[in-house]
């Protein structure tokens, strides 16, 4: 598998702590992404071979816009959501992720993927 991990977070110090947390494991984090259209940016440029998508994002888009076009492009994603709405959350499934990591997390959340 791809080792480089996009970031897709608009929170500066979740984006960090996923960051420091994934290096140490051994993945290289290709960037932080704070909106929709700077990952699609991030995304062309550095074909990441898995993203850590927040739902939930500053701007017109949401994770779940993004997750339709990472679907497409056969890039594996893993939500980030503090939000446990029931309705925004079938509408995440719908997009087949790998799996949702709910924050706040630790570190084994992230690292068992």
């Amino acid at each position: 598998m791809n080792k480089k991990v996009l970031i897709v977070e608009d929170q500066f110090v979740e984006a960090n702590d996923f960051q420091l947390m994934l290096g140490k494991a051994g993945y290289e984090v290709c960037g932080i992404a704070r909106s929709v259209p700077i990952a699609q940016e991030m995304i062309k440029k550095e074909k990441p071979g898995l993203v850590l998508l927040d739902i939930f994002l500053k701007g017109k888009l949401t994770g779940i816009d993004l997750a339709r076009q990472l679907r497409e492009d056969n890039i594996a994603f893993i939500y980030l959501s503090a939000n446990s709405n029931e309705e925004i959350l079938n509408a995440a499934k719908t997009t087949e992720p790998y799996g949702f990591i709910v924050k706040p997390f630790r570190e084994k959340d992230l690292l068992r993927f």
